[in-house]
């Protein structure tokens, strides 16, 4: 059985505002295993990158608890946190916005080393940084490059090697193919499975592509407004999903498959809700085709099958 190396318990993300407070990671709660992947889906602004944030502090969480092997990392102070950190690392969605263009290759790869001081010796820190780019499909030559002269998969790669360079067990994933080429994005892809296999590294991979979370994750889990409304594996989640709103989302994903053209399909409609001060019950009723009175009452995730949760009352009777 797998060692659960990361876990959220209830966690929230709330930000205060003038008009209100916004609920961006409502009461969260999931595992990760080591070595393994867990894909989180839903629309732009459903708070999966709010969530991957909180979940290695770079925001700090309003309440709940981050458990990295046991340890309550949200309780930690600066001092002993930052020694867990460097085990946590990120790659960010825009690869031309979360580079330095001032710092060449090397020096974006060499500075977490630096600033961690993990490795003290500079000529050991060389060998890290130009071992981790090979790793990485980055060849010596592209020590002294610069972003600018990086096409975008590259410039994914650098920001890979640099999450990479501290040895980390767990990598937060945001939406790191989105801004590229589809033969790029499989590239991108087929490297982080493999570098898992070699180093057994955990990923929390954000996306709104299903077809990408399906080739990468061991489970999902689908949020909206700042919820989970259904978690389960991935072979579970794309033969029996049962909310609404995965349905829809899964019912969005283009076919060419002949015998599907004229299959019945509930396709989303309408706005997303206001996520300031929600009220209590269901978020999606808005939105839901088969919204009932009971839907204004709070919605708890339910086992409906082993290991597969899902926050609907019409989807547990």
């Amino acid at each position: 059985m797998s060692e659960t190396l990361i876990e959220a318990v209830n966690l929230k993300k709330y930000f205060s505002t003038n008009a209100g407070v916004v609920h961006a990671v409502d009461d969260v709660s999931f595992k990760i295993n080591a070595g393994e992947t867990l894909g989180v889906v839903g629309e732009s602004g459903c708070g999966k990158s709010t969530l991957g944030r909180a979940l290695i502090r770079l925001y700090d969480p309003t309440e709940g608890k981050i458990l990295y092997r046991g340890e309550d990392i949200a309780a930690m102070g600066k001092e002993k946190f930052r020694k867990v950190q460097k085990q946590m690392q990120m790659i960010f969605q825009d690869p031309y916005s979360s580079i330095n263009p001032h710092f060449s290759v090397g020096e974006t790869v060499l500075d977490p080393l630096r600033v961690s001081k993990t490795i003290t010796d500079k000529n050991k820190r060389m060998a890290k940084v130009t071992e981790t780019m090979e790793l990485c499909g980055l060849p010596e030559r592209y020590f002294n490059t610069y972003p600018h002269e990086l096409d975008g998969g590259r410039r994914q790669r650098v920001g890979l090697a640099r999450a990479l360079v501290l040895d980390p067990e767990f990598i937060v994933c945001d939406e790191p193919v989105s801004a590229l080429d589809v033969s790029i994005q499989a590239q991108i892809l087929n490297l982080l499975m493999d570098l898992q296999e070699q180093r057994k590294i955990a990923y929390m991979f954000i996306t709104h592509d299903l077809c990408v979370v399906r080739h990468i994750s061991h489970e999902i889990m689908v949020m909206y407004m700042g919820q989970v409304v259904e978690y389960a594996s991935r072979d579970e989640l794309f033969r029996h999903h049962v909310h609404p709103y995965t349905v829809g989302l899964l019912n969005a994903i283009p076919t060419v498959d002949l015998s599907k053209r004229n299959r019945e399909r509930h396709l989303l409609s309408g706005e997303v809700s206001n996520p300031i001060d929600p009220a209590p019950g269901c978020r999606f009723a808005n939105r839901c085709p088969y919204a009932s009175e009971k839907c204004k009452e709070p919605q708890v995730l339910t086992e409906i099958a082993p290991n597969h949760f899902v926050a609907c009352h019409e989807c547990v009777k």
